[in-house]
């Protein structure tokens, strides 16, 4: 009889796409900060762990914040290679999503002690370990920091392994208290000596429980920027950074300059405001033909129109090609082109391989200026990447949850264009920062309108939200469907939110939709 526990998590694993067959080679590697803030608590014990474990069939694991595998110590040799062998390696996502159920990825998704042994993994080749796992809660915030764990071969457990562990996951998280206290007073030394540096000019400090910021700066930003300035402290690898343009709430516009004094410990962050806005580079400075690259939703069309406005180009897109032979397509492309026009061709990874490659053909021997947009995720195919290598000029627009300092201001704009006199609370702007947004600028203008739509004046707060509430249904979808869900997402998006068209450029019924948008968290 498998333990309750265990079999929802399987059910978890499963309901995620993964298959008991999967092998953790297919699972996403990243690399780590040598110097985080839990690897700086965590090296003394683990390194006294490992003393005791030497020659014994038995290896420590530490995993960080986001269940991927930081350091690994081995007893013997044999059990190395191993776990080695199965691909259990420092930079290894050991989520439940991309692992399946182990004392790893199972004690992160509950945030409580495990033990799970042999035959109660998911992924066959894992079920010859037997394992323990431990989460580390900070003792302050009571966010999840990691998770250390004892991995042995099935037959080697013994009950001295659990108490052992515990003890060292207490040592592990009493230094973390220490280093965020040592880490917090070194923070607040390098924002007085950034404060007295720029005199007084504005300067802010950022950390998980503590915001210090200087007279100047506390008259500048408000809440909701707080909330964007907090976004620049996910960056865990960077050390310094440079954000050319963020729009504050005031409308005033700023170029944010960011550095992380002490690992793990926060940001401080320098803002200058600009006393002209940023010239903006128009297609028109240029006769280069011009590529725009993204995820759906990122913003290609409205890049496009605004690189394009003096040219006033003829424009097509490649999602028509399901209402319009490819024929027909392609010869109206081709009489604006032999005229002389400047032509915009949106989508063109939507092609098949024979229109790409006669769309190349007539891109190559036209004089006309021409544009294209095409999805990063799609432009593997050769015939897609020899036509866009015609562009001299390639922009690449960086997806959302990249850039969330920008949700703001974006939000900002989205309710302006809609006359809403409703406004979001730092708390809901907070929720709409931090979630992934697989849809982009799309998705998040359809939440921010749906949100709209529903509070018309007064406040939004985050329970007037569905997306960012429904975060769960993303994370365990399968490939497949998250694809299908930016699809959707993407395509509403581009035909203003009509189910009618979307269905039919989709090429599924209307039914069908309402089905998937409902399975799918699409509102």
């Amino acid at each position: 009889m498998v333990r309750e526990q265990i079999a929802l998590s399987w059910q978890r694993s499963a309901s995620s796409g993964l298959a008991p067959g999967h092998s953790l080679q297919q699972s996403s590697l990243r690399d780590v900060d040598r110097r985080s803030r839990l690897l700086a608590a965590a090296n003394p014990i683990i390194d006294r762990m490992e003393s005791v474990l030497q020659g014994s069939g038995y290896c420590v694991l530490l995993a960080d914040r986001d269940a991927r595998l930081v350091d690994l110590r081995f007893g013997t040799r044999k059990l190395r290679d191993a776990v080695f062998g199965v691909g259990a390696v420092v930079g290894r996502s050991f989520t439940e999503q991309a692992s399946g159920t182990n004392s790893i990825s199972t004690s992160f998704e509950l945030r409580k002690p495990l033990a799970v042994r042999g035959d109660e993994h998911y992924i066959e080749s894992m079920k010859g370990f037997s394992c323990y796992g431990y989460p580390l809660i900070h003792p302050v915030t009571k966010h999840i920091e990691g998770v250390l764990d004892i991995t042995y071969l099935a037959a080697e457990d013994n009950p001295l392994l659990r108490p052992m562990l515990a003890h060292a996951a207490h040592d592990i998280q009493g230094r973390l208290l220490e280093e965020t206290r040592s880490g917090e007073q070194r923070l607040f030394q390098a924002f007085q000596h950034a404060s007295a540096q720029r005199r007084g000019a504005p300067v802010v400090a950022i950390a998980d429980e503590l915001l210090l910021e200087n007279t100047s700066a506390a008259k500048l930003v408000d809440s909701v920027d707080h909330a964007a300035l907090r976004s620049l402290t996910d960056d865990s690898i960077r050390r310094s950074g440079v954000v050319e343009k963020v729009v504050l709430s005031s409308g005033a516009r700023a170029t944010i300059r960011w550095e992380r004094p002490v690992s793990g410990a926060g940001i401080v962050i320098e803002i200058d405001i600009q006393e002209q806005p940023p010239r903006t580079m128009t297609a028109a400075a240029t006769v280069r033909p011009l590529c725009v690259l993204g995820e759906p939703g990122t913003g290609k069309s409205t890049t496009l129109a605004r690189m394009t406005a003096s040219r006033n180009p003829h424009w097509f897109d490649a999602g028509d090609i399901v209402v319009s032979t490819p024929a027909d397509w392609l010869g109206s492309i081709q009489k604006q082109l032999t005229a002389g026009a400047d032509v915009v061709v949106e989508n063109v990874h939507l092609t098949d391989g024979p229109v790409a490659h006669r769309l190349h053909a007539l891109m190559a021997s036209t004089r006309s200026w021409f544009a294209l947009s095409s999805s990063t995720r799609d432009t593997t195919e050769p015939e897609h990447r020899r036509l866009l290598s015609l562009c001299t000029e390639t922009i690449e627009l960086a997806p959302l949850r990249s850039r969330r300092h920008e949700i703001p201001d974006l939000v900002r704009v989205i309710m302006a264009e809609i006359e809403s006199r409703a406004h979001f609370t730092s708390t809901a702007m907070s929720a709409l920062i931090d979630y992934d947004w697989p849809g982009n600028i799309g998705e998040l203008r359809a939440e921010v309108i749906d949100a709209a739509s529903r509070r018309t004046i007064g406040d939004i707060t985050e329970h007037d939200l569905v997306r960012p509430r429904n975060r769960s249904i993303t994370s365990r979808m399968s490939a497949l469907d998250a694809a299908m869900r930016d699809a959707i997402v993407h395509e509403l998006a581009r035909l203003g939110g009509n189910k009618r068209t979307t269905a039919e450029a989709l090429g599924i019924s209307r039914t069908t939709l309402y089905k998937r948008m409902k399975e799918l968290g699409i509102h």
